[in-house]
């Protein structure tokens, strides 16, 4: 493989193991819905994979109550970084995570983590094995507009401009089929992986040319 400028990674389920409560988390949003009195049943998410914040302030506008957007909007990031960073100490590279730095940096290629999770819980969680420094962009779903956050392309788009690279000058490995809609929106390259949520077979069924790694660190054979 060649032609790229930079490698990206996922964080969780991709470069680390960490423990995460996203049962928790998956619902954390929902939960602040409700402590505000607004059924979640009554706005329309679209049947997203990860709830957008859009729908909601079309709700609180519909009834009066947009000035309380920004503040739920704040209640929830908090909440999910709390959960996030609940077991934190926990994160561990996955083999072959901590050396593949080093050997993506001398081909002259820039590294970086592109994650839903927070920046904050991923500075933690890369920080408790002193790799935070190694990367040369870290970015999480705070980056800008919640709703452009993985899975959207956008989260790659503007990944590419922090790497001063274009989108398709970018291989991303990943484990999830989010961080693979989030790529091939934006035209990056993607290389699942078999250590996270998907199986081989998953993987094949979303792309049965897919090229698929046991552990992230085996990008370094790709390239």
């Amino acid at each position: 493989m060649a032609g790229f400028r930079a490698v990206g990674f996922d964080l969780d389920g991709t470069f680390l193991s960490t423990h995460v409560d996203y049962s928790r988390l998956n619902s954390a949003d929902l939960d602040v819905l409700r402590a505000h009195g607004i059924d979640p049943d009554s706005i329309d998410f679209g049947g997203a994979i990860k709830r957008p914040r859009a729908p909601i302030l079309e709700w609180l506008k519909a009834n009066g109550r947009e000035g309380e957007f920004q503040g739920i909007c704040d209640e929830m990031d908090a909440i999910f970084t709390e959960i996030e960073t609940e077991y934190v100490e926990e994160a561990r590279p996955f083999p072959g995570s901590r050396e593949c730095i080093a050997a993506i940096k001398a081909k002259g290629l820039k590294v970086g983590i592109l994650t839903r999770g927070s920046k904050t819980y991923a500075e933690r969680a890369l920080d408790v094995n002193g790799l935070k420094d190694s990367f040369d962009v870290i970015m999480g779903r705070d980056h800008s507009v919640y709703d452009n956050a993985k899975p959207s392309p956008m989260a790659m788009m503007e990944f590419a401009d922090e790497l001063e690279v274009l989108p398709e000058e970018i291989l991303y490995i990943g484990d999830n089929v989010t961080d693979w809609q989030c790529a091939h929106g934006a035209g990056s390259h993607f290389v699942g992986v078999l250590s996270g949520s998907c199986k081989m077979e998953d993987w094949k069924k979303l792309d049965p040319g897919m090229i698929v790694i046991e552990h992230a660190g085996d990008v370094v054979h790709l390239l």
